[in-house]
């Protein structure tokens, strides 16, 4: 038996997907069979940091089933496999950053425009109990939202990738430190306060050291905090490119709908009347409150026929989404979700409904039952 170490494979796996080939310790011994479900972007990275292996000929018997060159994919699992190429990227920066950014823009680009409902679901649904990774996925949160918004207002594609790019390292410099932020029940020390003044500025000084020479992309990086009124940092300055502005707008609203160990996620609604009102109304703002809608992918609504439902696509209206009914109106659960359309007044959205008031779990990315991209 001729064994390869499992991370010279890395490439040919995926969180949410499933083994092509059996896993085996050093001495060939049976740990995982093929076909294991690689649970999620934990599992997978740990699997890579142990010094596992495959059977060469297993792995040559994939591929001529053609298991790993032509499996498949789901939505979430290339969701969440790119989300763990982000992480490795940002807690382990090096010379290949702009390389992995630029890919993992390509790849953003092309999801959202296939089917950005999903990629606003998955933001709503996201885990919000995992607060150490929140930097990682605050960025590429941020990063979705990024290029949603861009879309909206219609800018070329050259000036989209570079917001992207800067939405995904715009806190490079402090990730990890994102993380522990997001646990923390005392209040900020000097050094932390520190740390978040300057991290906009070390962050592009980081990517330039790193080969990045895009200056659209440095200066969003650099002035993602800054505002039009002057009272922004780290430089206070007045002077903020378009790019700039809107990566701030859309590092506000990402930021108010995730949780911290101290406060819970703000409902989509709430955070956008909040980010509009704050800012007067600003046309940056306005943008995002018109991409998400009232009631967005993602959101649980009470209907007028009195059932608990999910939104799982945006409606023409921004307060006609398609949802499928989780209960019936007496609030018992369905044994299978019903779709309903709420622009029949007889299933008109009534009200949103917080989390933390829908007592069914179940796998959400399954409400998408049979969507596969290709």
């Amino acid at each position: 038996m001729q064994l390869l170490p499992l991370k010279d494979l890395a490439g040919q796996l995926s969180a949410g997907g499933t083994l092509p080939w059996s896993i085996r310790d050093a001495q060939g011994k049976l740990l995982l069979a093929r076909g294991h479900l690689v649970a999620d972007a934990d599992m997978l990275e740990s699997l890579l940091s142990r010094g596992m292996f495959v059977d060469m000929s297993e792995m040559k018997a994939a591929e001529r089933r053609n298991e790993t060159v032509n499996q498949r994919q789901t939505f979430l699992s290339r969701w969440q496999a790119m989300q763990w190429r982000l992480s490795k990227t940002l807690n382990q920066p090096s010379s290949e950053l702009q390389q992995t950014i630029d890919e993992l823009t390509t790849a953003l680009l092309v999801m959202i425009d296939r089917d950005a409902d999903k990629a606003i679901f998955q933001i709503l649904r996201h885990d919000q109990s995992r607060f150490s990774s929140y930097g990682v996925s605050h960025s590429w949160h941020a990063a979705v939202v990024s290029c949603l918004a861009a879309r909206r207002l219609g800018w070329e594609e050259s000036k989209r990738r570079s917001l992207i790019r800067a939405a995904l390292s715009m806190n490079i410099s402090m990730i990890e430190l994102q993380g522990r932020l997001a646990c923390q029940h005392t209040p900020l020390t000097s050094e932390q306060r520190e740390a978040i003044k300057t991290h906009p500025q070390r962050s592009a000084e980081l990517l330039r050291e790193l080969g990045v020479t895009d200056p659209v992309w440095c200066h969003a990086v650099e002035q993602h905090h800054e505002t039009p009124d002057g009272k922004g940092y780290p430089g206070a300055s007045a002077e903020v490119s378009d790019t700039a502005l809107l990566l701030h707008f859309v590092d506000v609203f990402t930021a108010k709908l995730s949780a911290r160990a101290t406060r819970c996620a703000l409902m989509p609604n709430q955070a956008a009347r909040e980010l509009f009102t704050q800012h007067n109304g600003h046309p940056m703002a306005a943008v995002l409150v018109k991409e998400f809608g009232l009631y967005p992918p993602g959101c649980f609504v009470k209907l007028v026929s009195g059932e608990i439902a999910i939104a799982i696509h945006r409606g023409e209206n921004a307060n006609m989404p398609l949802v499928l009914a989780l209960t019936n109106r007496n609030g018992d659960p369905l044994m299978h979700p019903v779709k309903r359309d709420t622009s029949n007044k007889e299933y008109a959205v009534a009200a949103p409904v917080l989390d933390a008031n829908v007592l069914i779990r179940m796998p959400w990315e399954s409400l998408y039952s049979g969507d596969l991209l290709d």
